[in-house]
Parts: structure tokens; sequence; C-alpha cells
């Protein structure tokens, strides 16, 4: 299970376009902390921590903001569109017993038998959905494809079973399979080399017919002399 890393947060109180011009100067990045029925509180966090928080892959975070520590959720994150970097934040604040949905990224475990025997193995879902409290969050679902086949596919019901734990995506997508490797280079390779010979074939044939063709029109000249004389 995953434990909640601590995430630094301070509130603001300046807000608008200059304010968060300032605090992103100033390697901040603005936020908003929100709770269900409550208005949200505007936050900054340093672009470090905040940086390694997101790379880390937690989806809960913990939060010394107000007298008791909080769990937040990482709903959204926008980028800058041209370098990437982190613009703003929002965060949802979750209590420990309340169950939550999000995505957790899915690992396969083993080598399939598929693949050992020359197959290539795609994974078809980064990530499935599920619903369980905060407490109950894994840091990825596994799934075994030790036994997985070229040609045959696993699907989310084939996710190994954690308790607590409710899938939210539909049990019927494919998650992993293993497909017969792709023979397009050879045959691309075989159709230029039959192009290739057909090409020289009609080369010759063509240098053929003009050498005949030279020959009749000498002996056409020569014939034409006689005449003459």
């Amino acid at each position: 299970m995953s434990k909640f890393q601590k995430l630094e947060v301070k509130e603001r109180n300046e807000t608008g376009t200059s304010a968060v011009r300032r605090l992103r100067k100033n390697n901040n990045i603005p936020g908003v902390i929100y709770h269900s029925g409550e208005q949200g509180v505007s936050v900054s966090i340093e672009k470090i921590t905040l940086n390694q928080a997101v790379k880390s892959g937690q989806a809960i975070f913990e939060t010394s903001l107000g007298e008791k520590p909080q769990f937040v959720l990482l709903k959204d994150v926008q980028y800058h569109p041209v370098t990437d970097e982190i613009m703003h934040v929002d965060l949802q604040q979750v209590t420990e017993n309340q169950k939550i949905t999000l995505d957790v990224p899915l690992k396969p475990i083993g080598e399939s038998a598929g693949v050992k025997s020359g197959g290539i193995l795609v994974q078809l879902m980064n990530s499935l959905s599920i619903r369980c409290r905060p407490v109950a969050i894994p840091e990825f679902l596994e799934i075994d494809i030790t036994e997985l086949e070229t040609g045959n596919s696993l699907f989310v019901r084939d996710v190994i079973h954690i308790e607590g734990l409710e899938l939210v995506t539909s049990e019927d997508v494919a998650v992993f399979s293993v497909q017969e490797p792709k023979q397009e280079k050879e045959e691309v390779v075989e159709a230029a080399e039959d192009d290739l010979d057909t090409t020289d074939s009609s080369e010759a044939n063509q240098e053929e017919q003009g050498d005949s063709t030279e020959q009749t029109e000498s002996g056409d000249e020569e014939n034409t002399g006689d005449i003459e004389e």
C-alpha cells in the first residue's frame, strides 16, 4: 500500500494575474484546495517540491495546512503548452474514511508464454479506474501475464484482487495481448527486389530492340545507296 508523502503548501491571500505572475517568478506554483460544500482555498507550492510530488506517481498527499493534517488528492495539473512546466494545480481534500475514485497505473507480472515463443506484448491500458479509501490506494495494479499465449488477451477481470478496492473500469476491457511479429519489412524488401528484376529485364529488352532497330536502319541505308548507283 502507498504511504502518504507530505506536500508543503502555503495559503495565499493575493489572487489575480499579477499576483500569480509574481508567484511563478519566485519559483512557486499557484493552486487551489477544494472541499465539498466549502469554498476553495488558494495556496502556493514550491516549484521543486511540486515537481517531485507529481513525478512520484502518488495520488494522495498529506498537507499541514490548518490546525490538523489534511489529506489531498492531486486532482488536476495544468501545464504550459510550450515549456511543459506546471502552471497550476487543483487539489481535493479527502477524509480518511471517504471513498474516492482515481486512476492507478497497471503493471504486468512475469513473462508471457507468447513472448517466449516470439510474440510481441501489447499493453492496451496504462491505468485503470478504481474506487477505495485513501489508505487502501495501491501504487499500481498487478496482472499476471505468465500464461498469456500469442493471439490471446487479458482483461480487467484478470487483475489481481486487492481487498477494499473496487474496479470502476469495465471488467470486459482488454488490457494486455500478445500479437504475432509483423513481417512487413521482409515483404517490402522482396517486393523491391522483384521490381528491380522486372525493371532490369525491361531495360534489357529495350536495349535489344534498340540494337535491332539500328541494324535495320543501317541495312536500309545501304540498300538505298545501291539503288542510287
